[in-house]
């Protein structure tokens, strides 16, 4: 449900009413093939939010190229039709498929649920009201997001580096840290925003590739790169690719005459006054929670700490303060990408505890129309190349490797797309399938890994069998580390397309095999995190077999007093081993080590001895 905000919370865990506020679109999705030609003809221009108001959208727009859903909507309150009746309305007479709707209203929908989980993000740090770092009046100053943009293939500047103020291409660039965080003069935000200090490292580092020569500093209290081999990168940026790290609070920014440079005064770290002057300044701006996200709380009926994140306990990070609603990502806290994921993850597996008694009831089978018999017709093969934006085409010479294609053996067809994972893109690879008969494809694009099971459902969705895909890894395997040599790249990118398109003229239908799977999970240690994940499959119905090597489980938890936040770490320690013992599906082996582990997922096999037998 996009555009749709909650406007009601109510009932109790396993029985919420749900009450939510569906926006107009004023633009059919069921008709609304993407084209673009609305968007194209309309006159109406303004900043662009995903671009964080570095460049510019229209009134009639998609968010991002690859938005799901993949439909244009209106901005009511830009589009000159709304403005003045009657006025404008190109968008309407250009679209082929007669997708506007301008009558379009607002929709309020009641939804039953039994558990919630809050993502609802965060905002970045608007610096525009402190003033002291000139956001909003000199234009070369931005903020970390914007940079971000700068930097991207498909931003505004198309990935080049230059200045907002005469479009100068930058050769020193300083960022300043903790802008929007650790500062309660001037944000009233006390906390660490927590990712701040890598992802500038990394735009330091992401600069200096696109600007050969270019000089970046970082100013900063200390830098806080905690994560897997996070300190490892801070290491490398400082060491070998050569990024300046001052360490410093940059307290004001001021402008140097008419010339768009910027002035900055700060004390190293001996003692001494120092004056430098930079062509960009990067605001290394916090997270926090937005002023709707703090309603929508109210709405759950949940507490919030101080800071205005999710209250959660220390030993169940992702439940609120009400029975059956739960959270994840920085809603929680700031945090970094991998643990919102985690958490996500978390948060699904307990409300999947929550609901384990009613699994299964409203489960639907996707339905697939019927498959093709090909096995007496010849390959004809179809090759989608992507360029998935400047991860690809930025190195490897796409049009050369497409051309190359053509005269392979049993290829009829080849095109390339911006984006070959997204959802229009998609829909066109089902009717070219259908329009040209193929009966094999070879997608050019990036691992199989993580999507080589979308295009296999978009064969089966085309009537194809899904096994007559064949994927050629010009991303990770070739863009990515030949980066340097792009003549080389696009060498190699034909290589493995031609080995794609030899592979693929071989195969043929199969269908999937089904091996039985043992109900049963195996947890091997018995402090907090091995209970609490026994509990958590136990409590979903299956049994669980948790090894302990020590005679008694409870872990290190049980030698700690108190959490950081001050919960008592015993008494929680000792109840949640209470409930293991009690937990029907959990049999505990304590005293007993795993000496061998053999099988794949669903079938393994694994052989425990006591401890003293080892």
């Amino acid at each position: 449900m996009t555009l749709s905000e909650v406007a009601d919370i109510s009932g109790d865990a396993g029985d919420f009413q749900v009450t939510i506020k569906e926006y107009p679109r004023y633009v059919d999705m069921d008709k609304c093939i993407a084209c673009g030609e609305c968007s194209s003809k309309c006159p109406k221009k303004v900043d662009s939010e995903y671009d964080a108001a570095t460049g510019k959208r229209k009134a009639i727009y998609v968010k991002y190229a690859q938005a799901v859903p993949l439909k244009y909507q209106i901005d009511a309150d830009n589009c000159i039709r709304f403005k003045k009746a009657g006025a404008c309305g190109f968008c309407e007479k250009v679209c082929p498929a007669g997708a506007i709707n301008f009558d379009d209203t607002e929709k309020m929908l009641n939804v039953n649920v039994g558990a919630i989980i809050l993502a609802p993000g965060f905002e970045a740090f608007d610096p525009t009201g402190a003033g002291v770092w000139g956001f909003g009046r000199y234009p070369n100053v931005v903020t970390s997001m914007q940079f971000e943009r700068f930097l991207s293939a498909s931003g505004p500047t198309g990935g080049h580096l230059i200045r907002p103020s005469d479009g100068k291409e930058i050769t020193k660039v300083a960022f300043l840290q903790c802008v929007g965080s650790r500062d309660e003069n001037k944000c009233g935000n006390g906390y660490c925003s927590s990712v701040c200090c890598m992802y500038a490292i990394k735009e330091a580092v992401m600069a200096k590739d696109h600007v050969p020569g270019l000089r970046t500093s970082i100013f900063m209290m200390d830098m806080r790169t905690h994560g897997k081999d996070f300190d490892r990168y801070y290491q490398r940026a400082k060491d070998d690719s050569g990024v300046r790290f001052v360490r410093c609070r940059v307290h004001g920014v001021e402008p140097e005459g008419d010339s768009g440079d910027l002035r900055l005064h700060y004390i190293n770290e001996e003692g001494r006054q120092v004056e430098e002057y930079f062509d960009m300044v990067v605001l290394s701006v916090g997270l926090q929670i937005p002023e709707h996200v703090k309603k929508l709380s109210e709405l759950a009926g949940i507490k919030l700490t101080n800071d205005n994140f999710a209250a959660t306990s220390d030993f169940t990070p992702v439940s609120t303060s009400k029975q059956g609603i739960f959270t994840c990502g920085v809603f929680a806290g700031p945090k970094d990408i991998p643990q919102s994921v985690l958490e996500g993850s978390a948060a699904a597996a307990a409300v999947a505890d929550s609901l384990a008694p009613a699994r299964g009831e409203l489960t639907q089978e996707k339905s697939f129309p019927e498959e093709r018999d090909v096995a007496a017709e010849e390959p004809r093969v179809g090759i989608f190349v992507c360029h998935c934006g400047s991860n690809i085409a930025g190195i490897v010479d796409v049009e050369a490797v497409a051309d190359y294609t053509e005269n392979l053996p049993g290829v009829v067809h080849v095109e390339r797309n911006l984006f070959s994972c997204s959802q229009d893109t998609q829909e066109q690879m089902i009717e070219t399938i259908k329009e040209k008969g193929l009966n094999r494809v070879v997608v050019a694009a990036c691992t199989p890994r993580t999507h080589e099971p979308l295009f296999r459902e978009t064969l089966k969705s085309a009537g194809l069998n899904e096994y007559l895909v064949e994927m050629a890894n010009i991303r990770n395997q070739n863009s990515w580390v030949h980066a340097a040599d792009p003549a080389t790249a696009t060498i190699k990118a034909k290589d493995l397309v031609r080995m794609a398109v030899a592979k693929v003229n071989h195969q043929i239908s199969l269908q999937p095999i089904s091996v039985p799977i043992n109900q049963k999970g195996l947890v091997i240690g018995g402090g907090v995190a091995g209970m609490t994940a026994a509990q958590n499959m136990a409590n979903l119905g299956f049994e669980v077999h948790l090894v302990e090597k020590a005679e008694a489980w409870g872990g290190n938890a049980l030698y700690l007093r108190h959490t950081w936040s001050g919960e008592a770490i015993n008494d929680r320690t000792r109840k949640l081993i209470d409930q293991v013992a009690e937990n029907q599906n959990i049999i505990v082996h304590t005293g007993f080590e795993v000496i061998e582990a053999e099988g794949f997922v669903g079938n393994f096999k694994t052989t425990i001895v006591p401890q003293k037998a080892v």
